[in-house]
């Protein structure tokens, strides 16, 4: 189906309580990167917020080959989408049932590009217990919406700290510092646990003989690190140069992991 022949009722649940749920994946090649996490991470979100979703990962894992198929695609982006249908005007949504929408993009991998310019968010983060921040869900962007279009033209990206001033992540990635030969990121409870993030941890990091902590980070630190850089399945690895009136210069092993990153894990897809 053609994009301008789906219809969706202006009384969606979803549409009018931000009660979906998502995962974005991407093709290099026509394969799909990590799909089996993304789904398993799906999966998770879809039964935080009480959906019923009938559809095994195998069975949605063909339907985005499929897709790549249909339209000809080799690096691609992969939206999949679970919502609440028509409801009454309660945010109850009482008789709604959970449909799945799945759209695909062409999205070529990242090639080198300037380092992104970030800025302190004018909003902060919900504790941890006001808000489900291990499900990937529409609501949890509504803030990163509005922040990134309050920002200053001047940045790339806004960052988010928490109401205590720890760092959480950027609008829609995940965030690393980087000392002398370590990693040092902050815990996903204020932030998505991103793939990205993982593959990092687990799987470049000790190829690099990288080591990396997991812990808050204070914004106070923020100019006694050496380099940062962002992470997220659209973002790939992307540097960061700056963050407000905080510089940081070119780093090597931020360009290390970047390459890394093309040629272990683009390049080398099973």
């Amino acid at each position: 189906m053609m994009r301008h022949q789906i219809n969706l009722s202006p009384v969606t649940h979803s549409l009018s309580y931000a009660s979906s749920v998502y995962e974005g994946m991407r093709s290099y090649g026509g394969k799909v990167f990590k799909c089996e996490e993304h789904l398993q991470r799906l999966q998770q979100s879809a039964r935080l917020f009480k959906h019923a979703l009938h559809y095994t990962n195998a069975t949605l894992t063909e339907a985005c080959n499929e897709l790549l198929k249909r339209n000809e695609l080799q690096d691609a982006y992969i939206k999949i989408i679970v919502f609440y249908d028509e409801a009454d005007v309660s945010f109850m949504g009482r008789g709604c049932r959970s449909k799945v929408a799945i759209f695909v993009l062409p999205f070529a991998p990242k090639a080198a590009t300037t380092p992104y310019r970030l800025t302190t968010a004018s909003w902060r983060r919900a504790p941890a217990d006001c808000h489900p921040y291990q499900a990937k869900t529409s609501s949890t962007y509504a803030i990163s919406f509005l922040s990134f279009h309050d920002k200053d033209e001047a940045f790339d990206d806004v960052l988010f700290l928490s109401t205590n001033d720890t760092v959480c992540e950027s609008s829609g990635s995940n965030i690393f510092f980087v000392k002398g030969s370590q990693l040092i990121t902050p815990t996903t409870e204020m932030a998505l646990a991103g793939i990205t993030r993982r593959v990092i941890i687990d799987e470049l990091c000790p190829v690099l003989d990288l080591q990396v902590m997991q812990r808050d980070i204070s914004s106070s630190e923020l100019g006694h690190f050496d380099g940062a850089f962002l992470c997220g399945t659209a973002m790939e690895i992307t540097e960061v140069s700056c963050i407000d009136g905080v510089h940081y210069e070119r780093n090597q092993w931020v360009e290390l992991l970047a390459n890394q990153y093309r040629k272990s894990v683009i390049h080398t897809l099973p």
